[in-house]
């Protein structure tokens, strides 16, 4: 802080010396210099304020010596204007720099006819020794780093979509008759093998403080957490990042919690592994016809699907969504469990990685279950629990709970509809003081001089907004069948003509390589005479018009390795692809294609390769399921297959 500290003591008396240094020169005629020397007075002040009083002008209240207060250029109205305005920009997210602050201020007095000093109007903005002084009178204000936050949640938090979140929860609470024990609301949150340090003790002036983490990218495992609103919660659910779990990381993790594995070892919440989930979260709340439970969660897209909600309607579990981009203020774990569960487990984490038995080794997931059982039941506490349910007014409900000024970051977008728009006029801009200018002083307002944004009305458009709902509602369902039945159609129609495209980077050299390989003729394909290259247990049946009939999607299953036909304008390609997924509803599979080793002529091998090729094939381009190949028993030759079909070689496959 600027602040100037005097060296001397040189103009420093009080009013009380100069009042009876002037009594004793005028009323008892003693000498200037030897009174101000006996009161430690400047003879020559003195000597000016006996003048004054000679010619009949008082003096008496004025400022006598240096002044302590700094010459104020804005006065304590004005000054508080500036203040009212920080604020509502702050709490609309479009606060101020310093830089900022100096041009406005400047501005407000240039458009105010105030005095200013000739510094301000040379660099055009304010001095720095002015912000300093005026962050010494309003001791509210300080520099702070802010919390990036999208438009997205800043707008969508309104008092709208808020109030028909309440209005549902109200509704349900009516019809139910929910008791805070059957209040539940659940989430995920994500923990890495790369914690976030705590603080610790260094040495002042050190340029960089540095500590241990086990390494630049971490690995994610998601924890899901559930808990109502009497003050308990269900055990975890856990998504680790492999196909499969090991048995000893539910031993570790506290009792009763889930381990589950992600089909693509991603460790991100999937529809599968949200409907295992659900029967978690079953198994502990035990609803019933008689008692039904209430699930609280976001609006995430594996937490809305047919499956999930009909094993929540067979169950009695009645969903209710929190609106999009709101849950930061509406839901309880988020509010006052999450921070804790992630300061306690970073904490874990750090007392792991400093203890000396550790030293040089590399935290993975398997230290993981060991770190969550440490921090969860330090962060899941009743205290914490109730305290989420009620700073966010669900339970007791109270829709005041939410203080206004946390709806303000929407005024940027509260905007009238487009038919309204011409008809209503503006409404006013929200207030964050209560402090009102006399208006006798005619003083522009600094938001006359910088108004806050303001988004212009709303296009037409069909585009649906999604809100609040209960989830397990039968529109609702309806709504996501007919979704599903067109994405679907879209999926037919995208499929004609068919052909395979890849959904990963394409390498030149990887594909240059491949197509020198395929020599195959270009009108090679898969007739009449062809079907008795099939195995005969597999042998597709023909139909009277002569062409050939392909399995069916309730045929095949995950693991199953297929025939593949893709057929260009010029060439017809043969692939040998692995099942990876089954959608029985658009009548498509997922497949991860293998090729041909370049081996010896006479010789079919194959293997994945290194840039690896999948993509969605509709069932009408499976030729016919193949049995399952063997592989090598060697490290070495483990990843090559070999498939005992001789109906195989007959074939020309793209080659590794």
């Amino acid at each position: 802080m600027r602040v100037y500290k005097r060296k001397t003591e040189r103009g420093l008396f009080s009013r009380e010396a100069m009042l009876e240094g002037g009594r004793l020169v005028l009323d008892q005629g003693q000498k200037i210099k030897p009174t101000a020397r006996e009161l430690c007075l400047n003879y020559k002040t003195l000597g000016r304020y006996v003048a004054l009083k000679r010619n009949s002008i008082n003096i008496d209240n004025k400022q006598f010596g240096y002044s302590k207060v700094h010459k104020r250029i804005l006065n304590d109205e004005q000054e508080q204007m500036l203040a009212d305005y920080l604020i509502q920009a702050n709490r609309i997210y479009y606060g101020l720099t310093k830089i900022e602050l100096r041009t406005l201020t400047f501005e407000f007095a240039k458009i105010n006819n105030i005095p200013t000093p000739t510094s301000w109007k040379k660099n055009q903005m304010a001095s720095k020794d002015w912000v300093y002084q005026f962050f010494n009178r309003h001791p509210e204000f300080s520099l702070r780093t802010p919390e990036p936050t999208s438009l997205a949640r800043m707008t969508s938090f309104n008092k709208h979509n808020v109030g028909l979140f309440y209005d549902n929860l109200e509704e349900l609470i009516q019809k139910y008759q929910f008791t805070p024990d059957r209040i539940y609301n659940c989430d995920e949150t994500g923990v890495t093998t790369v914690q976030k340090p705590t603080k610790m003790i260094a040495e002042k002036g050190v340029k960089r403080v540095g500590t241990a983490v086990s390494q630049e990218k971490g690995c994610l495992v998601t924890v899901c957490g559930t808990i109502n609103a009497m003050g308990g919660f269900i055990p975890p659910f856990c998504i680790f990042p492999r196909v499969n779990t090991q048995p000893l990381w539910e031993e570790v993790l506290p009792i009763g919690s889930k381990a589950e594995g992600h089909a693509k070892a991603s460790g991100w919440m999937t529809g599968d592994n949200f409907l295992n989930y659900l029967k978690h979260i079953h198994k502990y709340a035990r609803p019933s016809k008689e008692l039904p439970v209430l699930l609280l969660l976001d609006n995430h897209a594996s937490h809305v699907s047919l499956a999930v909600i009909n094993y929540c309607k067979e169950n009695d579990i009645v969903r209710l969504s929190f609106p999009p981009h709101c849950s930061h203020e509406l839901q309880p774990l988020d509010q006052t469990v999450y921070g804790p569960l992630k300061t306690f487990f970073n904490a874990a984490a750090d007392k792991w990685m400093r203890n000396p038995s550790n030293a040089g080794k590399v935290m993975t997931i398997h230290n993981i279950p060991i770190l969550i059982a440490e921090a969860f039941p330090k962060a899941f506490t009743p205290t914490n629990i109730i305290a989420g349910f009620e700073s966010t007014g669900i339970q007791p409900l109270n829709r005041e709970r939410i203080p206004e000024h946390r709806y303000l970051p929407s005024y940027v977008s509260d905007r009238p509809e487009p038919a309204e728009s011409a008809m209503e006029p503006q409404q006013p801009e929200p207030s964050c003081s209560t402090h009102t200018p006399d208006e006798s002083t005619a003083i522009i307002s600094p938001h006359v001089i910088r108004p806050f944004a303001k988004a212009a009305p709303r296009s037409k458009t069909s585009k649906k907004k999604v809100t609040s709902q209960v989830l397990t509602l039968t529109p609702v369902k309806r709504l996501l069948e007919e979704s599903a039945a067109a994405k679907s159609k879209n999926k037919a129609e995208k499929s004609q003509p068919r052909c395979k495209k890849s959904i990963f980077p394409v390498n030149t050299q990887h594909h240059e390589s491949e197509s020198d390989s395929e020599t195959s003729d270009p009108n090679m394909e898969l007739d009449d005479s062809d079907s008795d290259l099939l195995p005969s247990n597999l042998e597709p049946q023909e139909r009277e018009d002569g062409e050939i009939e392909n399995p069916t999607a309730q045929q095949l299953d995950e693991g199953d390795y297929v025939l593949v036909k893709f057929d260009s304008k010029k060439i017809s390609k043969y692939y040998i692809g692995k099942v990876e997924r089954v959608e029985s509803a658009d009548n498509t599979v997922d497949c991860m294609f293998l090729k041909r080793k370049p081996t010896k002529e006479g010789q079919f091998l194959f293997a994945f390769p290194e840039h690896l090729d999948a993509s969605e094939v509709s069932v009408e381009d499976i030729l016919c399921k193949l049995a399952p190949p063997t592989s090598g028993g060697t490290m070495r030759t483990g990843d090559i297959f070999t498939f005992q079909s001789s109906f195989i070689n007959s074939f020309q496959f793209p080659i590794m």
